[in-house]
């Protein structure tokens, strides 16, 4: 059985969330600025973070990983479509006035991968590129970790330097129908929803809706 902690970062209300399991390992998805909020929650339930993984690199998302890598001594993993972004890494957090460090990738994983086992925690991976090159979400135990994917009664924006409006179609359709309507998502920004409600009610889902 696994736990999660949402917390709302200090740029742009981003969500970062604290995955655990019974035996107190932690994985840090998504680690947005603020590593004091991240590491006061950690020691306040007494985990143990072994890895920090990442739906994709712009820096809101990750502002925080390079604290977290350097101060837990854990790993990084995050898609390889990534690359690109983290090359420019110094220019985005120049754009956002941020002090961050670019994170150092321990483990790229490829967008033909199916699966990722880190510890005991086994995700589902799917490759979901159109808000950025290298997005990808994060499935366990019914708990799909969206990124930029998919909002609560919205999506990530595709009109972003990297961004392609085509790839979001297709990540989109291929996305509603790989999973279970009960699933829980888990986006980068505002609230946790379901698959099902949002194919009820999000104006970019409805459309796929069987």
């Amino acid at each position: 059985m696994v736990n999660y902690k949402k917390i709302i970062s200090r740029l742009l209300d981003q969500n970062i969330y604290i995955l655990s399991n019974n035996q107190k390992d932690a994985i840090i998805i998504d680690p947005g600025l603020g590593f004091e909020l991240i590491d006061d929650y950690i020691k306040s339930k007494n985990l143990n973070p072994i890895a920090v993984l990442a739906t994709h690199a712009h820096i809101d998302h990750i502002a925080s990983a390079s604290d977290c890598i350097k101060h837990y001594k854990i790993p990084f993993y995050i898609c390889r479509g990534n690359s690109i972004m983290l090359d420019y890494y110094d220019v985005m957090k120049g754009y956002m006035s941020v002090k961050s460090e670019r994170p150092v990738v321990s483990h790229w994983i490829e967008e033909t991968a199916s699966k990722l086992s880190i510890g005991s925690f086994n995700f589902k991976l799917t490759y979901n590129p159109g808000h950025s090159p290298g997005c990808m979400s994060f499935e366990i135990d019914s708990l799909i970790f969206c990124g930029d994917l998919i909002f609560k009664g919205s999506i990530g924006r595709t009109d972003l330097q990297t961004s392609n409006p085509a790839h979001m179609e297709k990540s989109l359709e291929m996305f509603v129908n790989s999973f279970d309507v009960n699933s829980t998502l888990l986006p980068g920004h505002r609230e946790i929803t379901t698959l099902e409600y949002e194919l009820k009610t999000n104006p970019f889902l409805v459309k796929y809706a069987k």
